[in-house]
């Protein structure tokens, strides 16, 4: 979501996640490497060493601002910036001058051999805090899969994390499909998400350090986190991700906890419904909304129990599941289905998606 905050002017005292993506998600930035996903991590090209020196450098410009973190991907980025004192001029001003660092670079090692002109200059929308249209969007899959076109002719075998791993040119020169005239290397504009909640800055720093890992393991199992297109369930046609074989286990039980009930309420529910699936052997399906229910979906999944999740909100572009799925889904042990488009904008019909998913769930748990 690259939009603002409707409740932060971005100049005082806060604590920010910014993202920012390479401009069609090339990968100029490093490869990704590790055989396992405990040795996952991203050695830098030499650009990516140059972005990593402009974003030290920030507190360079504005000593108000502390870096936290950083974390270079292959295509994009994640940083943490502590505003410890109001600034002049908002964050987005900062960004920009970040980017405009990195474009300098990029020109002065020919990655992109000029300016973008002034006739086709966009007007600097970060500074603005509206809503905007993303780059069109590209799986993560497909992202990973690119590969130079002299590494696609070799005759020996590559093995599918070699296929993933696909480093960016060890020349300066871009792609041969990038658009070099006009000096583009990040996507318009940048994602923030303001840290407020409790605990939420040590997991925004654990999320950061974890990214590679992530990554690698979507690289490993591809089965498992490509999309599927649409699929028919039950007259449905849905959007999933994972494995769909699960939909074929004759014995299904529906998770649906209402907030209304106590922990000891909860607790009792869950040790019925883990030992139903386990003497049973069945799958536990559920939309995963109030806390019971993620209790359960979660104890399900430390159990080695097969879990369907119905979705919110969609499939969004370039989706990572939660580090919560993220296990069973690489064990094949989850399937993520989506009922609803996805979209970025607030849902305003909250409670009747949750009954209408709680439907599903209780339709896809029928006897056949």
């Amino acid at each position: 979501m690259k939009r603002r905050s409707n409740f932060k002017d971005y100049c005082s005292r806060g604590i920010y996640m910014i993202t920012i993506a390479m401009e069609g998600r090339r990968p100029l930035l490093g490869r990704l490497s590790g055989e396992k996903a405990e040795e996952a991590h991203v050695e830098l090209s030499e650009f990516g060493r140059k972005v990593k020196e402009c974003w030290m450098d920030i507190p360079k410009y504005y000593p108000q601002i502390e870096v936290v973190k950083l974390c270079i991907m292959p295509d994009h980025i994640h940083g943490i910036l502590f505003v410890h004192e109001k600034i002049e001029r908002h964050l987005g001003h900062v960004i920009n001058g970040f980017k405009a660092g990195c474009r300098k670079a990029a020109r002065e090692m020919r990655i992109i051999t000029a300016a973008m002109p002034q006739s086709t200059k966009r007007k600097d929308e970060i500074t603005s805090p509206v809503k905007y249209t993303a780059a069109p969007p590209q799986s993560p899959l497909q992202a990973a899969q690119q590969a130079p076109p002299q590494q696609a002719q070799q005759a020996s075998p590559q093995s599918p994390l070699q296929a993933a791993q696909q480093a960016p040119p060890q020349s300066p020169q871009a792609p041969p499909d990038y658009d070099r005239h006009h000096g583009l290397i990040w996507e318009k504009n940048y994602n923030d998400r303001i840290l407020t909640g409790k605990g939420q800055y040590e997991r925004m720093k654990a999320y950061l350090d974890d990214n590679p890992r992530r990554l690698l393991i979507k690289h490993l199992h591809p089965e498992y986190f490509t999309r599927l297109g649409n699929i028919n369930v039950g007259g449905i046609p849905m959007q999933a991700m994972g494995n769909r074989f699960l939909l074929d286990n004759p014995v299904k039980i529906q998770i649906q906890c209402s907030r209304r009930m106590t922990a000891e309420e909860i607790e009792h529910y869950k040790n019925d419904i883990l030992l139903r699936a386990k003497s049973e052997g069945a799958i536990v399906v559920s939309p995963c909304i109030s806390p019971g229910e993620q209790q359960i979906a979660t104890a399900a999944m430390g159990a080695t129990i097969p879990l369907i999740v119905l979705l919110l909100n969609g499939i969004p572009p370039l989706f990572k599941p939660q580090p919560r799925y993220l296990k069973a889904c690489t064990q094949g042990l989850l399937l993520m289905l989506a009922p609803f488009t996805y979209q970025n904008e607030k849902i305003d019909n909250m409670r009747q998606r949750c009954i209408k998913l709680n439907d599903i769930a209780a339709d896809i748990c029928k006897d056949d």
